[in-house]
């Protein structure tokens, strides 16, 4: 009986998403925000990536469509965990700093100082929202007037070499994730659920809120997690 309930739970769920993909939003990825990705070549035309060492600097942009600053300063660490001691591309330190209005590079080398490197790879997360009233129906006849948020991000990476301040390739990927929820507190046992990009892989929290731009981390999240396989099939690691 249980696996009866939780296969008709799973087929409302999905009911649900594929009505409310429906709306007709379109897809509002922000352009890229990185101030030194102009005139950076792409990774797949970049020069092979040599064994080097570098830090990570990530521009933490302000606002309300960027993710919290806690996701981001915990991204930045989980991509240099992803590049350690003994990989061919070893990021030896990361830090987090405010994207800055005036000599970007004098910051960015300043935040780098402490590394010892020569080259660091610049990451800026730029992000969009957009939130839009849905009719939501689970179950056989429960339906609800709700919301409906898509929050889009775009991460751009640059590496960069100090000494010149010349950029030396380019990664840009994007994640997106959307949130459904009821105009009304309690829905049980129909919580508030958060889905990354369109697929129907759901995360279901035991809780009927969420934190404010926790719907932008989890966007965010599915944006560095592009950056670090990029970086990782160029360096083949």
């Amino acid at each position: 009986m249980n696996s009866i309930k939780c296969i008709g739970a799973f087929s409302a769920v999905a009911l649900s998403f594929l009505l409310t993909a429906c709306a007709g939003i379109q897809e509002a990825y922000p352009p890229p925000a990185n101030p030194f990705l102009s005139g950076a070549p792409s990774l797949e035309k970049a020069t092979p990536i040599q064994p080097t060492k570098v830090g990570l600097v990530w521009l933490a942009p302000a606002g309300s469509p960027a993710p919290p600053e806690a996701a981001q300063r915990a991204l930045a660490e989980k991509v240099k965990a992803q590049f350690s001691s003994g990989k061919r591309l070893e990021i030896v330190g990361a830090t987090t700093v405010a994207a800055p209005a005036g000599d970007i590079l004098s910051e960015v080398r300043k935040a780098s100082a402490p590394f010892k490197v020569n080259q660091v790879l610049v990451v800026m997360p730029t992000g969009a929202e957009v939130v839009s009233p849905v009719w939501l129906q689970y179950g056989r006849n429960g339906n609800a007037i709700g919301t409906r948020t898509d929050s889009y991000i775009t991460v751009s990476l640059v590496a960069l070499d100090l000494a010149s301040g010349k950029s030396l390739f380019s990664v840009v990927t994007n994640g997106e994730a959307r949130l459904l929820a009821t105009d009304y507190d309690d829905a049980r046992p129909w919580y508030p659920r958060i889905s990354p990009g369109r697929t129907s892989a759901f995360i279901y929290p035991e809780r009927s809120s969420f934190q404010a731009g926790e719907v932008r981390a989890v966007a965010l999240e599915q944006a560095v997690n592009g950056l670090i396989y990029e970086l990782q099939r160029a360096t083949g690691s």
